[in-house]
């Protein structure tokens, strides 16, 4: 008998470390601190960009795609004084303009930006360092990517490895989800894993290679997902309104890993009747809770810059773009 119960005891330990391991719990994110007035304006000269827009860090520059531009679709400025440089990419049907743009992404070697055309379904590159030194310079096509998958957004490595996150479509359903690409062959590895309660995901992505590890925040559940760069789930973060039912509210918007923190903005209003994220939650690499950043303006799109640990936004506010120094909060 005294066997018998020793036995149950390490079978009971082993599986509450399994579900340590594997799940977190978070019943409160409380620690909140309001930083509205910390939050500095970018002035962006007289570069004129639409409500719309997405922020990328790329080396040494601040990218800005303008999503309802009609003339330049990407602006280029210096990340450290906010000075704008450049802008590129042309709208249009041709073999050098864009139709309908998606995403960007940056290549530090060579220091080429890519930027997909979703339309024509191609990968423009523009070399930065040629754009800067010829004014009759034109973009080459990088890729032309058919029908296979492909990722709306992608961090780059090399041409036979990016971190992506990719839509899957069918007749009946929408997933989102995250994986590998490579960009010779085409060929995607996508993440196996789907949560029981989230058959259609809907995910906000973000990857960090230095700390081996990819992000998946869910866009209707209160729910975060870690993963290895091998797609291999780590652990499921559980916040206060998790609910396995669904309950109707937009949860994660956007994220980004700062060094050894995730920062993600948060509604936690209802999907189709609310102010939009205000907030940034703020979790070390492992998925803790450490504090919650009250921006007090609606945030839009969001990027990190980690070399001078700002977070840069895209407001829906009198800011249109602005920035939040985050040493002083999430240094610890």
């Amino acid at each position: 008998m005294k066997l018998v119960l020793y036995l149950l005891v390490i079978l009971f330990c082993g599986a509450c470390t399994s579900r340590e391991t594997n799940e977190k719990w978070q019943n409160r994110r409380a620690n909140i601190v309001n930083v509205k007035d910390d939050v500095k304006e970018i002035d962006t000269d007289d570069v004129l960009i639409g409500a719309v827009a997405q922020p990328y860090m790329c080396g040494e520059y601040l990218a800005v795609i303008d999503y309802k531009s009609f003339d330049k679709l990407v602006h280029v400025f210096d990340k450290h004084t906010f000075k704008h440089i450049l802008s590129l990419g042309d709208i249009g049907q041709g073999p050098t303009e864009i139709a309908v743009i998606g995403s960007i992404a940056w290549n530090e070697k060579e220091h080429d930006l890519y930027v997909t055309d979703n339309g024509q379904r191609k990968i423009l590159r523009y070399n930065l360092d040629s754009l800067l030194n010829d004014s009759l310079y034109a973009p080459t096509v990088k890729l032309k990517f058919g029908n296979v998958p492909f990722p709306d957004d992608y961090y780059y490595i090399n041409d036979t490895l990016s971190y992506g996150s990719f839509v899957e479509t069918s007749i009946s359903s929408f997933k989102q989800t995250s994986g590998k690409w490579n960009m010779i062959t085409g060929e995607a590895e996508l993440i196996d894993y789907v949560h029981p309660a989230d058959k259609k995901k809907r995910v906000a992505f973000a990857v960090s290679p230095r700390n081996n590890t990819l992000v998946e925040c869910n866009r209707r559940y209160d729910l975060i997902s870690l993963y290895n760069l091998n797609g291999e789930l780590q652990c499921n973060v559980y916040g206060p309104n998790w609910d396995k039912n669904g309950d109707g509210k937009e949860h994660f918007a956007d994220a980004a890993i700062c060094g050894d923190k995730i920062v993600v903005s948060y509604t936690g209003e209802d999907w189709n009747h609310n102010d939009g994220a205000k907030i940034l939650h703020v979790f070390n690499i492992a998925g803790d809770y450490l504090k919650t950043l009250d921006i007090g303006r609606r945030i839009n799109r969001l990027c990190c810059d980690e070399e001078n640990k700002r977070i840069i936004m895209n407001l829906d506010d009198e800011y249109q773009f602005a920035y939040l120094d985050l040493e002083k909060y999430i240094s610890n």
